[in-house]
Protein backbone atom coordinates (compact mmCIF):
# COMPACT_ATOMS: atom_id res chain seq x y z
CA UNK A 1 0.00 0.00 0.00
CA UNK A 2 1.39 3.34 -1.02
CA UNK A 3 -0.47 6.23 1.13
CA UNK A 4 -0.41 9.62 -0.63
CA UNK A 5 -1.59 11.85 1.68
CA UNK A 6 -3.68 11.81 5.29
CA UNK A 7 -6.38 14.48 6.36
CA UNK A 8 -7.83 15.15 9.42
CA UNK A 9 -11.27 16.04 9.64
CA UNK A 10 -13.82 16.65 12.42
CA UNK A 11 -14.24 12.93 13.73
CA UNK A 12 -12.98 11.86 10.50
CA UNK A 13 -8.85 10.19 9.58
CA UNK A 14 -9.18 10.36 5.47
CA UNK A 15 -6.04 8.25 3.49
CA UNK A 16 -5.96 8.35 -0.04
CA UNK A 17 -3.20 5.95 -1.93
CA UNK A 18 -2.55 3.20 -3.94
CA UNK A 19 -2.49 -0.39 -3.85
CA UNK A 20 0.76 -1.13 -5.33
CA UNK A 21 0.43 -4.61 -7.02
CA UNK A 22 -2.65 -3.68 -8.91
CA UNK A 23 -2.17 -0.12 -8.96
CA UNK A 24 -6.12 0.47 -7.70
CA UNK A 25 -6.32 4.32 -6.12
CA UNK A 26 -8.67 3.58 -2.44
CA UNK A 27 -9.56 6.53 -0.04
CA UNK A 28 -10.43 5.16 3.59
CA UNK A 29 -12.46 7.19 5.88
CA UNK A 30 -11.62 6.41 9.74
CA UNK A 31 -14.69 6.97 11.89
CA UNK A 32 -14.55 8.32 15.72
CA UNK A 33 -18.21 9.34 15.58
CA UNK A 34 -19.46 11.47 18.77
CA UNK A 35 -22.09 10.29 21.15
CA UNK A 36 -24.17 13.14 20.68
CA UNK A 37 -27.08 12.94 17.98
CA UNK A 38 -27.03 16.34 16.63
CA UNK A 39 -23.15 16.37 16.01
CA UNK A 40 -23.45 12.45 14.71
CA UNK A 41 -26.07 14.22 12.02
CA UNK A 42 -23.54 16.75 10.69
CA UNK A 43 -21.16 13.42 10.42
CA UNK A 44 -23.15 11.85 8.21
CA UNK A 45 -24.02 14.75 6.41
CA UNK A 46 -20.48 15.56 5.75
CA UNK A 47 -19.49 12.42 5.13
CA UNK A 48 -22.68 11.69 2.28
CA UNK A 49 -21.32 14.82 0.62
CA UNK A 50 -17.57 13.96 0.63
CA UNK A 51 -18.39 10.15 -0.31
CA UNK A 52 -20.73 11.36 -3.23
CA UNK A 53 -18.20 13.94 -4.24
CA UNK A 54 -15.46 10.91 -5.13
CA UNK A 55 -17.82 9.66 -7.75
CA UNK A 56 -16.84 6.32 -8.67
CA UNK A 57 -13.70 5.82 -6.60
CA UNK A 58 -13.24 3.16 -4.12
CA UNK A 59 -14.17 4.27 -0.94
CA UNK A 60 -13.53 2.50 2.69
CA UNK A 61 -15.50 3.62 5.51
CA UNK A 62 -14.55 2.03 8.82
CA UNK A 63 -14.42 2.84 12.81
CA UNK A 64 -16.65 3.55 15.83
CA UNK A 65 -19.86 5.00 14.94
CA UNK A 66 -21.28 4.87 18.19
CA UNK A 67 -24.72 3.78 17.02
CA UNK A 68 -26.00 0.16 15.96
CA UNK A 69 -27.73 -0.45 12.77
CA UNK A 70 -30.42 -2.80 14.10
CA UNK A 71 -32.06 -1.94 17.63
CA UNK A 72 -31.85 -5.52 19.27
CA UNK A 73 -27.92 -4.84 18.86
CA UNK A 74 -27.89 -2.35 21.43
CA UNK A 75 -26.83 -3.61 24.75
CA UNK A 76 -28.53 -0.87 26.94
CA UNK A 77 -31.85 0.38 26.49
CA UNK A 78 -31.72 4.07 26.72
CA UNK A 79 -34.86 5.60 26.25
CA UNK A 80 -35.41 9.11 24.48
CA UNK A 81 -34.15 9.90 20.63
CA UNK A 82 -31.07 7.99 20.95
CA UNK A 83 -32.96 4.54 20.55
CA UNK A 84 -34.04 6.15 17.26
CA UNK A 85 -30.27 6.97 16.26
CA UNK A 86 -29.95 3.95 13.64
CA UNK A 87 -32.51 5.34 11.52
CA UNK A 88 -30.19 8.08 10.04
CA UNK A 89 -27.27 5.60 10.60
CA UNK A 90 -29.11 3.30 8.15
CA UNK A 91 -30.24 6.11 6.03
CA UNK A 92 -26.45 7.57 5.39
CA UNK A 93 -25.26 3.68 4.61
CA UNK A 94 -28.24 3.32 2.00
CA UNK A 95 -27.82 6.69 0.27
CA UNK A 96 -23.88 6.52 0.05
CA UNK A 97 -24.45 2.78 -1.60
CA UNK A 98 -22.14 1.42 1.58
CA UNK A 99 -22.06 -2.41 2.50
CA UNK A 100 -21.84 -3.61 6.12
CA UNK A 101 -19.33 -6.42 5.90
CA UNK A 102 -19.87 -8.99 8.81
CA UNK A 103 -17.65 -9.55 11.56
CA UNK A 104 -17.06 -12.65 13.45
CA UNK A 105 -17.91 -12.73 17.10
CA UNK A 106 -19.80 -10.13 19.03
CA UNK A 107 -22.38 -8.04 16.45
CA UNK A 108 -20.37 -4.97 15.19
CA UNK A 109 -21.63 -2.46 12.89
Amino acid sequence: VEVWLTESREHVLWCHGRFTKSCEKFFVANVYAPCDFGVKQKLWDSLSVRIQSLGTKRVCVCGDFNVVKHVDERRSSRGGHHSLDHIPFNRFIEDNTLIDLPLSGRKFT
